[in-house]
């Protein structure tokens, strides 16, 4: 009987994996239309609400919106929602309008625009008696407005204080592990940081003496009629509620992004909106807008250094002839993805009102790459469940609870008898096995708590994490290992209390 009660958490995940295989997928294996894909598959992919806006050929060819936000309010096609780190790609194009005015030069150092800004890396007492002694070295502090935009520079170790932020935009990248573990452990390039854009936003505002909300409406947003579009959430109404996921179930994620991180995470737009401006860059007409000419649109998204992936505000990806260039991300309670193919005159852009990782960086992605399907061959087949791994994980991390809360509560049972079986004389060696793996599971989940930001920060690049931004890449994941390691800690810690007490008599 004893063995029977310890299966029965393992026969209940078990059924639970047997009903979400064997469960009749009563969807439709392909899709021919749009309104079919994104609505079906928002329920699939456990997504609370997004809008979408396909362009081709210089004019949107669908926009669509599905689900609810965060307060529970129908998502329409013109809803404001945050851009995320996909707002680099306006702020990039910002950037790209005043060089080609001549406001700023992308070869300028970043201190002609902020001079009073101190950007070396702390050095040790002995590195600064050399630099005394060497001025030239000194010439090798610095930095480009290039490098910066093309996210050339390791700004992590930089006295940068005045424009980090408590608000901290994750961003996308591809359905690519090999591709993923490169870009975070190889020696050779520097970690993307949110901060290179936040600078950019800075400067810009220097060099033209503008706020920079005021600068992308009259060089960008004005001209392309982009009126749902703001760098000042405040100056909009009607922005939606965010929302976070806990293992399928949707749940309120209100936020405020700082106006200093706005041209990296914080411009507010619509889907319609960022469209135009895809339609505007893919197959800009004869006469465009005087701030981009059409002329010298494709640079928008050329690498901006020999070897970078980084063009303004874009992440550019080669497949032989043919090109993907995207940018995406989540912030706080909202996650989007915007892609275009230059080659074909065509962009995507889903704006959802639901953050974290799993939305950013596999939901959104499965879908633009069905939407990809779809637009060049008329069809796309339907998408992994992903819903259905969520009810598994959920049920799975609920039975585990749930089992080790019951095994809390025997926790006195429990010493009475390992001391029982020590007083017999036998096992003795188990039971000495038995108390260190107590000591020492406190021990680990006690660590596990304390360096959990710090692991996930390492595996991202994503240094100085803490636990309010694990929370924003994954709400669901962040609350059940706190939950689970401090259940599991009080567990031992009972079972240990009560070897001492019966011990003692």
């Amino acid at each position: 009987m004893r063995w029977f009660r310890k299966l029965i958490p393992w026969i209940v995940i078990a059924a639970t994996i047997a009903a979400m295989i064997y469960l009749p997928d009563v969807d439709p294996e392909r899709y021919t239309d749009y309104s079919s894909l994104f609505g079906t598959e928002r329920r699939r992919q456990a997504n609370a609400g997004f809008s979408v806006a396909v362009c081709k050929n210089g004019k949107i060819v669908y926009q669509g919106s599905f689900g609810k936000d965060g307060a529970g309010n129908p998502i329409a096609r013109d809803s404001p929602m945050y851009l995320g780190p996909s707002s680099e790609i306006l702020s990039g194009a910002l950037l790209y309008s005043l060089s080609l005015k001549g406001s700023l030069s992308l070869d300028d150092d970043i201190r002609k625009h902020l001079p009073s800004l101190d950007i070396s890396i702390p050095r040790s007492l002995r590195d600064i008696e050399s630099l005394k002694e060497n001025d030239t070295a000194l010439e090798e502090n610095l930095i480009t407005i290039l490098q910066i935009a093309s996210h050339a520079v390791d700004l992590s170790g930089r006295d940068l204080e005045a424009f980090r932020s408590r608000i901290s935009g994750m961003e996308a990248g591809q359905l690519d592990p090999e591709f993923f573990l490169l870009s975070r452990f190889s020696a050779e390039s520097a970690p993307r940081s949110r901060l290179a854009y936040r600078l950019l936003g800075t400067i810009m505002e220097n060099a033209e003496g503008q706020s920079f909300h005021k600068l992308l409406e009259s060089s960008l947003l004005i001209p392309l009629g982009m009126h749902g579009t703001t760098a000042d959430p405040d100056s909009l109404q009607g922005i939606v509620v965010g929302s976070g996921l806990f293992f399928g179930l949707a749940f309120p994620y209100d936020s405020r992004v700082p106006i200093i991180a706005a041209p990296a995470d914080g411009i507010v737009s619509t889907a319609e909106d960022v469209a135009r401006f895809l339609s505007y860059i893919t197959a800009p007409p004869s006469k465009g807008i005087a701030s981009i000419p059409p002329a010298k649109v494709t640079n928008l998204y050329q690498p901006l250094m020999p070897d970078s992936s980084s063009g303004f505000g874009w992440r550019v990806e080669s497949t032989g002839g043919d090109r993907r260039v995207y940018q995406g991300g989540s912030v706080e309670g909202f996650s989007s993805r915007v892609v275009i193919w230059p080659e074909r005159n065509a962009g995507i852009a889903i704006l959802s009102a639901q953050g974290g990782v799993i939305q950013s960086n596999i939901v959104l992605p499965l879908l633009t790459q069905a939407a990809e399907s779809l637009l060049f061959t008329g069809s796309s087949p339907r998408l992994f469940a992903l819903n259905r791994v969520l009810i598994i994980l959920g049920i799975s991390l609920l039975v585990y609870l749930i089992s080790l809360l019951m095994q809390t509560t025997i926790a006195r049972s429990w010493a009475r008898n390992v001391l029982e079986k020590r007083e017999l004389g036998r096992l003795r060696v188990f039971h000495l096995f038995t108390l260190g793996r107590t000591i020492l599971g406190v021990g680990l989940r006690i660590a596990l708590l304390f360096a959990a930001p710090y692991l996930v920060g390492q595996f991202l690049g994503t240094p100085h994490l803490g636990y309010h931004d694990l929370f924003t890449m994954e709400p669901g994941s962040c609350a059940a290992l706190i939950i689970l390691l401090s259940i599991g800690t009080m567990r031992n810690c009972s079972r240990l209390v009560w070897l001492y007490r019966i011990n003692r008599g």
